[in-house]
């Protein structure tokens, strides 16, 4: 890996860094009552397909860095979703 390889996925786990403080939120407050599921969903898909054009390509700090944006963003998901159930309870 060159350079930029190693800067791209140094700027991957920078865009991810807000992710993961989102995730903390909504772990501490107990609620994704200010979150669009629709948004989310929207999002998540999106992600799955830069991470198989990039797959495709073959680059790997690309399929790496977008990896990581898959486990984080997975994980805002998933949290968001047992909150959102928790709340129609």
């Amino acid at each position: 890996m060159d350079i930029l390889d190693w800067l791209t996925l140094l700027s991957y786990i920078a865009l991810n860094i807000d992710i993961v403080l989102q995730i903390k939120r909504i772990y501490h407050r107990k609620s994704s009552e200010d979150l669009s599921l629709l948004g989310m969903t929207i999002r998540y898909l999106a992600i799955l397909i830069i991470v198989f054009k990039f797959a495709a390509i073959g680059d790997i700090a690309l399929i790496i860095g977008q990896g990581i944006a898959v486990v984080t963003f997975g994980t805002y998901f998933a949290l968001a979703l047992i909150y959102y159930r928790r709340r129609k309870k």
